[in-house]
């Protein structure tokens, strides 16, 4: 299977939002596949990251354009995205980070 850079892709418009989606379910579905999946689409961990928590494979690509959101969207607090330690989630319309464990989350856990 050809490796892409999906995210590249779309970047520049060589491809659509459905269309990575598309080639990403090519690639899960692949059973051949020899290397992890995120690795065959030219995402880093923490892209893929993201995408499994809900991000969509554009937003990922802003994130890769123009910078990764570094602030809880809870408390404020610093985020390092290479860190983990967060979620990505859909705050005010738009999907945001926020602490795994907030210091300003009521019961300082995700479900």
């Amino acid at each position: 299977m050809k490796k892409y850079d999906l995210l590249d892709d779309l970047i520049h418009g060589k491809i659509t939002p459905d269309e990575a989606d598309d080639i990403c379910s090519g690639v899960l579905a692949d059973t051949t596949l020899n290397i992890p999946a995120h690795e065959a689409l030219g995402l880093t961990k923490v892209e893929w990251t993201a995408y499994a928590h809900g991000a969509d494979f554009q937003e990922v690509a802003d994130w890769r354009q123009h910078g990764w959101p570094d602030r809880c969207f809870v408390c404020g607090g610093r985020i390092k995205p290479e860190s983990f330690g967060w979620l990505a989630r859909e705050h005010n319309g738009k999907t945001q980070l926020k602490h795994v464990t907030c210091p300003k989350d009521g019961d300082h856990t995700e479900t």
